[in-house]
């Protein structure tokens, strides 16, 4: 992994101490999912599957942040982005994990969190989350649906010296809605309970059958 902007060395932060948080924090999080998938998959696959979480973190990119050349050269070092590519690849190929079986573990954390809230009679809350991520140049995405441009809303404003700019309605590029579940109490970090991306009815529908399941 390029330590330019790593999250785990030292001396290359300006705060190592944030850096060493984060990196915990993260280890912490998704230790009760690598315990179950180290029993079904090869530990190379393991830690290639923690080490792009850690890249992810890293590599925020909004153009270039989800190609697999440009993660494969934070994975290794950008003079073997092509080996750090093949380990991806071989993640995301692999036949011995879904995303189904992350979404159930998460879900999991959040019912276990609830419990706790429940037995210290405290109050629960479920946080609804949406936004829209458009993909303008995408029509192959599987769970692609027409979705409003933000950005030609942005682009259609009046500026200065150019005061007739076009009109009519919205502009609807191809995009997909992503909504999130985060359960809150009144003490203690939130937790994630559930994520959905598609179609808008979808994603209602599924969120609405989330919170019903939890009683809230």
């Amino acid at each position: 992994m390029s330590s330019q902007y790593s999250i785990v060395d030292d001396g290359v932060q300006a705060s190592t101490a944030n850096a060493e948080h984060l990196s915990h924090a993260l280890s912490a999080f998704v230790r009760p999912l690598l315990s179950k998938r180290t029993l079904t998959l090869d530990v190379r696959l393991v830690q290639t599957f923690v080490a792009t979480l850690h890249v992810l973190l890293q590599f925020r990119h909004r153009t270039n942040g989800l190609l697999l050349s440009e993660l494969g050269g934070y994975l290794a070092t950008p003079d073997h982005a092509p080996a750090g590519t093949k380990r991806l690849s071989n993640l995301l190929r692999s036949p011995k994990w879904s995303s189904q079986q992350i979404e159930q573990e998460v879900w999991l954390q959040a019912d276990d969190r609830l419990t706790e809230r429940e037995q210290a009679q405290e109050p629960a809350l479920l946080m609804w989350d949406e936004s829209v991520i458009e993909k303008p140049e995408s029509i192959q995405l599987e769970g692609l649906c027409a979705v409003r441009s933000s950005k030609a809303r942005r682009l259609k404003r009046i500026k200065p010296g150019y005061y007739n700019p076009p009109g009519g309605p919205p502009i609807c590029v191809p995009g997909m809605h992503w909504l999130t579940l985060l359960l809150l109490g009144t003490s203690g970090r939130p937790t994630l309970a559930a994520t959905n991306r598609g179609g808008p009815a979808g994603c209602v529908s599924a969120a609405v059958g989330t919170a019903r399941d939890f009683g809230l």
